[in-house]
């Protein structure tokens, strides 16, 4: 039996598009993948700096995860809403605390940026670099 009409040249061609993308092209933010460090840390002793991964579509450490969302660009100036799961106990499936952020990145490079978040009981400006890939 043979199948040569399954599927369309066309379809096979598209099909052969899609998984040739590169990953990078659907992040949400221009900066490379990987673990981020406040830029006063050494990568080597992180001890008192909030460190964080970014995978292109949020960040995360131990027990934070933040999905990001609206992302508007105006140069090398991102901003975005940020929503921050937080949980406190390591066992726990559920997050303690859910936390809003607007946030705004200043690009320095794609390994290095300034930070801002800010919500109606907090702001804090930070900036970050590249340490390693995840």
């Amino acid at each position: 039996m043979h199948f040569t009409n399954l599927i369309p040249p066309l379809a096979l061609a598209s099909l052969a598009t899609s998984f040739a993308m590169p990953v990078a092209a659907n992040d949400l933010l221009p900066i490379d993948h990987g673990r981020y460090i406040q830029s006063q840390h050494e990568c080597s002793d992180p001890k008192g700096s909030m460190l964080f991964i970014y995978d292109g579509k949020g960040v995360k450490s131990a027990k934070t995860s933040c999905t990001l969302s609206n992302v508007t660009q105006s140069g090398n100036v991102y901003q975005f809403d940020e929503s921050c799961s937080y949980y406190h106990r390591s066992w726990s499936i559920l997050p303690t605390t859910v936390t809003d952020y607007k946030s705004r990145l200043e690009m320095l490079n794609n390994r290095e940026f300034v930070l801002k978040r800010e919500n109606e009981n907090l702001e804090m400006t930070d900036q970050y670099r590249w340490c390693s890939a995840e």
